[in-house]
């Protein structure tokens, strides 16, 4: 209940944070009346949610708090609180619970953009027209005449603290410096964007020569404010192009404030919020709909903080395949060279830059056995090719012969060939095929493992080899468009090197990842699993839980409240990916986090590397400067390489990290953790050192035995990527 209450204070700036509510619940206090009036809206709103039976998720997130919240401290501010005020205040409850549910569906499935106040300004526009027929309501102008600390701030900083108080309708300036504190514990770059906001705005609408009066009112200097870390920060990916989109929003805003003053004015009614409404909506919807872009990038479900949106998103360009770029594991089975990939010096050039030839080589890089006079001789004639995903076959060819070992066929370039649709506009193609040996018809629904044909020389291809490629239509010939090869492992000397997802280059010997479902099994972290630890931060001893859960996003976590800390995941058949972590750096999940960031699901004896958050390491006030950068650069980041070795029913993974950049520190450049999984109990045992010396250790506490008898196994996911 009470996280619910200080949720939607904090809401009206983005935020989640019960400390940032607390701190505006203060300032809404600064006159109690009103602060009254503003706290038994949002108790009346959550009440009338309940009682309609609202999302349950939505109440506890604030959504019906925050808008209620709004109205009665805009309410507080124009009325005399008495008896017909405290009535309209419950009715408006139940209108503004109706408005918002209405307004969260219809935004949800048709506009795709945040709904934001609305309901808040609809509700209170409803009620001050209704007011002026309703002579109980007693119009005040008190709150204008409260004055504390006159004189105590610098003009320009006065001005600034009232702008930001006027966003929960309190004017003055002790008020603005609480929700200034606030705003600075939830996002220093979101205080920076609200300074540009609120300078742009306000510049333009001096230079514009607006009513002086407005400004100086501060009724309209929040609404800079909100647009702009809404357009730079929340809705969009942070940095230095989202910097000068706050500046623009604010600008735009100072336009739309002025027009919906003089549209309002007739009928009597404020402007509130609806210029930071109207021109948020409008810039976020634009930016959504203009097609694939590398600037401004939307979000559709923005993070905790600005700070937040731009770690996860370098996280996902680092870490991670990017979503517009479609990736398919190996079509072949066993190690393959590429012997010519990406731009290659042969034929693949312009519209077909995008592909791989593979042939089979051995220790001595032959392609043949015997003289290599037939096709016959070359290791890749006649080797099956596997559909490295579902589709559909839209096109077969399998009547060309296979040329002479040095001639091509340059009438039917592609030779006999494959071309299978997947989704959307993604079609794989598999060309030079053996005659006669397209084991799939066109229309025909394949599953990713299922043989389509085997390796010939048809066609433009002098020795027998594999042409792979994706492209974004059915035609034969079409151009290839950028893709990676997904769970993969390169030869590097006697130890593998496994890539969750990456680009062959020429020359690389490659073969797919052996998945096991035995380590599935041991390390996929299933849903309704708990473990116990007993855990020794630096020599201390404690015990911690861990459990898995979902969300109704379908987002993982491996979570231990007790520490309250939690680790977002996924695994599917090839890996398991931990995507981030929030909580204490002496916790279990902290460790676990740095030293199994990635883990494939195999008993191979393969290496592999990671980057992640460099903050993670940072100390605190070095956590807030690299905070304070991080949209515009990562000065700090954390470098692992792993290496995984099977023994028996365990297996053991060990990750060296450092620290590197210009925030790096020292104590942190040689790292070890050490990983101890068993197969059938999971992890057992995990070991920190730093220069050798033991930092932290945990060790599982067995579970009864007929309870991990009766524990059943989670299906093999699918692999997505």
């Amino acid at each position: 209940m009470l996280n619910s209450i200080l949720t939607g204070y904090a809401l009206v700036f983005f935020s989640s944070q019960p400390m940032v509510g607390a701190l505006f619940l203060v300032a809404t206090f600064i006159i109690p009346a009103q602060g009254l009036a503003g706290l038994a809206s949002l108790l009346i709103s959550n009440l009338w949610a309940y009682c309609l039976g609202c999302s349950r998720e939505e109440i506890k997130g604030g959504y019906f708090a925050y808008n209620g919240l709004l109205t009665g401290l805009a309410l507080g501010l124009t009325y005399e609180v008495n008896g017909p005020f405290l009535l309209m205040l419950f009715i408006a409850g139940l209108l503004g619970v109706l408005i918002a549910s209405s307004l969260q569906a219809l935004f949800r499935q048709y506009l795709f953009i945040p709904v934001l106040s609305t309901p808040f300004v609809l509700t209170t526009w409803l009620v001050l027209a209704a007011a002026q027929h309703f002579h109980g309501l007693i119009y005040t102008l008190e709150p204008y005449e409260v004055t504390i600390l006159p004189g105590a701030f610098p003009q320009w900083l006065d001005f600034f603290f009232r702008s930001a108080g006027a966003t929960f309708f309190q004017l003055t300036a002790v008020a603005g410096l609480l929700v200034s504190i606030g705003l600075l514990l939830y996002s220093r770059f979101a205080l920076i964007l609200a300074v540009a906001g609120l300078i742009s705005g306000s510049v333009v609408y001096s230079l514009l020569r607006g009513d002086p009066a407005d400004l100086q009112r501060n009724l309209i200097g929040f609404n800079f404010i909100l647009t702009a870390i809404a357009v730079g920060g929340v809705w969009t990916v942070p940095g230095i192009d989202t910097l000068a989109l706050a500046l623009a929003g604010g600008a735009l805003c100072a336009i739309v404030a002025a027009a919906s003053a003089a549209l309002l004015s007739s009928l009597h009614l404020p402007s509130l919020a609806f210029p930071f409404i109207a021109t948020t909506c409008i810039m976020i919807y634009a930016l959504k709909h203009r097609g694939p872009a590398s600037r401004f990038q939307t979000l559709a479900f923005p993070e905790k903080t600005p700070e937040t949106n731009i770690k996860r998103q370098r996280n996902a360009r680092t870490r991670f395949l990017r979503p517009q770029v479609p990736g398919f594991v190996l079509p072949v089975s066993g190690e393959w060279t590429v012997t010519q990939g990406r731009e290659g010096e042969h034929t693949h050039k312009h519209g077909w830059t995008y592909a791989w030839d593979f042939e089979i080589q051995d220790e001595w890089g032959r392609s043949f056995r015997e003289d290599g006079l037939s096709a016959e001789d070359f290791y890749s004639f006649n080797m099956p090719v596997y559909a490295p995903a579902d589709g559909k076959v839209v096109t077969a060819v399998n009547h060309i012969d296979d040329n002479p070992v040095g001639q091509v066929n340059t009438v039917d370039n592609w030779g006999n060939l494959v071309i299978v649709w997947h989704y959307g506009n993604i079609y794989t193609t598999y060309c030079h095929l053996r005659r006669g040996t397209a084991s799939v018809s066109e229309g025909e629904l394949i599953r990713q493992g299922q043989v389509i044909g085997k390796v010939g020389n048809s066609g433009r291809s002098a020795v027998p080899h594999l042409h792979f490629h994706v492209q974004n239509n059915h035609e034969i010939g079409a151009a290839s468009v950028e893709a990676e090869i997904l769970h993969y492992v390169s030869s590097v000397g006697s130890r593998g090197f496994y890539h969750t997802h990456g680009i062959p280059e020429q020359g690389e010997h490659v073969r797919s990842l052996a998945a096991e479902e035995r380590v599935f099994h041991a390390a996929g972290l299933p849903l309704g699993r708990r473990w116990r630890y007993a855990v020794s931060p630096e020599g201390r001893n404690r015990e911690e839980i861990w459990e898995t859960e979902i969300d109704f996003a379908g987002n993982r976590f491996l979570v231990c409240k007790a520490r309250r800390s939690r680790i977002r995941y996924m695994a599917n058949r090839y890996v398991l990916l931990l995507l981030d972590y929030e909580g204490p750096r002496d916790a279990g999940l902290y460790w676990l986090f740095l030293g199994l960031s990635r883990l494939p699901m195999t008993s191979e004896k393969v290496a592999w590397k990671d980057e992640l958050d460099g903050g993670l390491m940072l100390p605190p006030l070095k956590r807030i400067l690299s905070d304070l950068l991080e949209p515009f650069h990562s000065f700090v980041r954390v470098e692992t390489e792993s290496r995984f070795n099977g023994t028996g029913s365990n297996f053991v993974v060990s990750t060296d990290l450092a620290q590197k950049g210009f925030l790096a520190g020292k104590k942190f450049r040689n790292v070890r953790i050490t990983s101890i999984f068993d197969l059938h109990r999971g992890l057992v045992s995990l070991t920190s050192e730093i220069d050798n010396e033991p930092v932290f250790s945990l060790a599982q506490i067995p579970a009864p035995e007929a309870a991990e008898e009766k524990r059943p196994l989670e299906p093999l996911p699918a692999a997505n990527g």
